[in-house]
């Protein structure tokens, strides 16, 4: 049946990386890693909006994104693609791992809510998995729970896709090689260890 839910869609997934939690970790926090993003079905490459430290042993990263594929049907009658611009809020605990994600549109807000949180988890040597769980809202008069399962169908395939890209990043990562630049790994707490030169870069 049509209409609205009655309360947010959960979605739920835990995908595999091959690379430790701990590099894994190194790229989401590293801004040239986002650049490869744009690779991405549907989404441009993200924009490093903000990154700071406001406690030791905490992040917190806003990226900016764009929406970059097609609306198909009635979509197209509600939505502007030009308007589908968002940032995604991330508070990270760098000792567990735990980040926290929130996703604030610059327009619909009234239409679209998501909020949930991931944990990278080591799997093994050399391998990991980035358990992911949200609650996503779509507030569209009688296209909500589709354009809900078509969104949380994106999710799925961005995370399946971004493993790659974390995958790439650590493997063209030469052993022993500092970090280049960005941010640096803090070895003792599995994250940054040092703002960028330019954030807004």
């Amino acid at each position: 049946p049509g209409g609205q839910r009655a309360g947010p869609m959960r979605t739920s997934f835990d995908q595999p990386i091959s690379a430790s939690a701990e590099d894994a970790q190194a790229a989401f926090l590293d801004p040239d890693f986002y650049a490869g993003l744009g690779e991405l079905p549907g989404i441009s490459a993200p924009e490093v909006l903000s990154f700071s430290r406001p406690s030791p042993g905490h992040a917190h990263l806003v990226l900016g994104y764009r929406f970059a594929g097609t609306l198909n049907g009635p979509a197209r009658r509600i939505l502007d693609p030009g308007k589908l611009t968002w940032a995604q809020v991330s508070e990270v605990d760098l000792a567990t791992r735990h980040t926290r994600v929130e996703m604030v549109p610059d327009h619909y807000a009234g239409l679209f809510s998501f909020r949930g949180w991931y944990e990278l988890r080591d799997e093994g040597e050399g391998r990991s998995s980035q358990h992911f769980e949200g609650d996503l809202r779509a507030h569209v008069p009688l296209l909500g729970p589709l354009a809900e399962r078509a969104i949380a169908t994106g999710i799925r395939q961005n995370l399946a896709a971004t493993a790659q890209l974390v995958e790439r990043y650590v493997a063209g990562r030469a052993p022993g090689s500092a970090a280049g630049p960005g941010w640096h790994t803090d070895a003792g707490a599995g994250g940054p260890g040092a703002e960028p030169d330019d954030p807004g870069a």
